[in-house]
């Protein structure tokens, strides 16, 4: 019976494991900058100290190890083969002579569904696997009255461990006393009545904040969000698991196990096959995607994943970033498929996903201010109590900026941290250095385009404040590149006719870049002179009197817009004309 428990415990191990990282590494690694677990004893009283505390401290604990490649995908596998095993333990002390390997998935399928929803904490698997734990202990005392002492004592500690779960012991608890001697059971309804003075005195206290945080899953989501019904499903499994191991028929015989076996796995093969893609939230998976590709800076990666039709303006900012990062945003926008200005930056919707796209968009234009404030934004709008990746914007702004004494104080907390207590060490030499940081590849430049008068970011419009600095760092191509950008997507063409009037051949804009060329030809697409006086290139040129011919030819061809979408797909042309 050991060793079956044992080949159950690993193949369950390994097969969760090894489907997590081949279908959502990515989402693990999004997750983890979502909370920000430190090494500090002020930290972990703090957090242990409330219902539920030490849930949460495991779960952030465990959850700081998913920025590492495959930790993610197995540390989550770990904990449902564990509950699966869990399971496998309190059933058969009800059902010892049959393996009941649907009754023993149906909880671990429950939370899997669940671990796609990057607002579920990881705390609400920690809480149920260390439910299931006392459970399973507390199943196999055989005396009665120990029984009811021993659920007296765990209700209250399971509550302080794990928050809400300690309801759902209580319920276990109740059902199978009630599948014992009647009497018994309605002594042991002693126990569900216990959890609820517990948490309605928790609620009463201000202890907890709310009625659902005390009573149901809820408190393992997002605070501010209303908790998806996939939460639940866990919940109504465990009881519903109990039940169906007390009334499956009894009686055992070789092909009766067989068919029985076959059964079960045909159900659980059906569950996964149904539930698994409703909930796998695929929509946003290339997001998270992009996301990591951004944190890690591999631009190569991001371009790659952006080709073909494009209709979301999240990943449009995330390629024009990498794009802009390459130096290549005005030569090659048009090559992919841009929609509008907003898809150089995105609309903020005050979500963490946003606010921390657009920090980071910012710190490549070297708009500090704007970088920063979305950087406050986005940490403050995660589920746990901050994320390390905007503190780390937090402590590069504040030293651009000079504001030793603040950034001093954002080091000091990722120190604290597993991942990013390197990165802080090495960011500690900046503090009071002002020759470190002008000599610095990413925060010398940032601190040389600093504007030198004081000013509100962007209250004139963010293409006044880029062509503050273009004049400030003629030698930083990207605010003209930029700006020009913003008026090509907008097909504002007095504007840009202006800004390269103003600018070509001055150190700020030297040269036109390949769109530019393009756009130069539009605004005067007759006067030759026109685009020599701005060394429009023979190969732009010669693509135009091609790309002319065809429109004239194919003029009351209905074809029309796929013929230039495949011959001129890559110009300012198409989209000026498509678009």
């Amino acid at each position: 019976m050991r060793y079956k428990a044992i080949h159950f415990g690993l193949i369950l191990f390994a097969i969760v494991g090894g489907f997590l990282q081949i279908t959502s590494k990515f989402h693990f690694f999004y997750i983890e900058q979502l909370q920000l677990f430190q090494f500090s004893a002020d930290y972990l009283a703090d957090k242990i100290s409330d219902p539920g505390g030490l849930s949460s401290a495991i779960g952030e604990f465990l959850t700081q190890f998913f920025i590492t490649p495959y930790l993610g995908p197995f540390i989550v596998a770990a904990l449902l083969a564990g509950i699966g095993l869990a399971m496998r333990a309190v059933v058969r002390q009800i059902s010892p002579e049959k393996e009941l390997y649907l009754i023993y998935s149906l909880p671990v399928l429950s939370l899997l569904l669940a671990q796609y929803d990057f607002n579920y904490l990881l705390q609400g698997t920690v809480a149920f696997f260390i439910c299931l734990l006392c459970l399973n202990g507390w199943a196999r005392i055989h005396d009665s009255r120990s029984r009811l002492f021993t659920a007296l004592l765990i209700t209250p500690l399971l509550f302080w461990a794990g928050g809400p779960i300690a309801g759902l012991f209580a319920l276990c608890v109740f059902i199978k006393e009630l599948f014992g001697p009647f009497k018994q059971g309605i002594v042991f309804s002693v126990i569900p009545i216990e959890f609820i003075l517990l948490a309605t005195g928790s609620v009463w206290a201000t202890v907890v904040t709310d009625y659902r945080l005390a009573f149901l899953p809820d408190a393992y989501y997002h605070p501010i969000l209303r908790a998806p019904n996939v939460i639940y499903f866990s919940w109504v499994s465990l009881p519903l698991s109990l039940i169906l191991a007390f009334t499956w028929p009894k009686g055992t015989s070789k092909k009766r196990d067989r068919l029985e076996f076959l059964v079960q796995l045909i159900l659980i093969l059906a569950l996964c096959r149904f539930g698994i893609p409703r909930y796998n939230d695929q929509n946003s998976y290339r997001l998270k995607e992009l996301d990591y590709y951004a944190r890690t800076g591999q631009w190569d990666e991001i371009i790659r994943h952006c080709r073909g039709p494009i209709k979301n303006y999240l990943y449009l900012t995330y390629l024009n970033r990498a794009l802009a990062e390459k130096g290549e945003l005005a030569d090659r926008m048009f090559a992919f498929d841009q929609h509008s200005p907003q898809g150089l930056l995105a609309a903020w919707n005050k979500t963490f996903t946003v606010s921390t796209l657009l920090s980071d968009a910012y710190f490549t234009l070297g708009e500090i201010a704007l970088s920063q404030k979305m950087a406050f934004e986005g940490y403050v709008t995660v589920i746990g109590a901050g994320n390390p990746r905007n503190l780390q914007r937090l402590v590069q702004t504040n030293l651009i900026y000079g504001a030793y004494p603040i950034a001093e104080k954002y080091i000091r907390v990722l120190e604290r941290t597993y991942a990013y207590r390197d990165w802080a060490k090495r960011h500690r030499v900046f503090l009071y250095n002002d020759k470190a940081i002008e000599d610095d590849p990413i925060l010398g430049p940032k601190r040389k385009a600093l504007p030198e008068e004081s000013n509100l970011s962007g209250i004139d419009g963010l293409e006044h404040d880029l062509l503050v600095r273009a004049e400030q760092d003629p030698g930083n191509r990207l605010p003209i590149q930029f700006t020009g950008a913003i008026y090509l997507l907008s097909k504002d063409m007095k504007s840009f006719r202006t800004l390269i009037e103003r600018y070509y051949g001055t150190p700020v804009l030297p040269a036109l870049p390949l769109s530019f060329q393009e756009a130069v030809i539009l605004l005067a697409e007759k006067d030759v002179n026109y685009w020599k006086r701005f060394d429009v290139s023979e190969n732009v040129i010669r693509k135009f009197a091609g790309y002319r011919n065809l429109v004239v030819q194919n003029r009351n061809n209905p074809r029309l817009p796929q013929l230039i979408k495949s011959a001129f797909g890559d110009t300012y042309w198409s989209y000026y004309l498509l678009k």
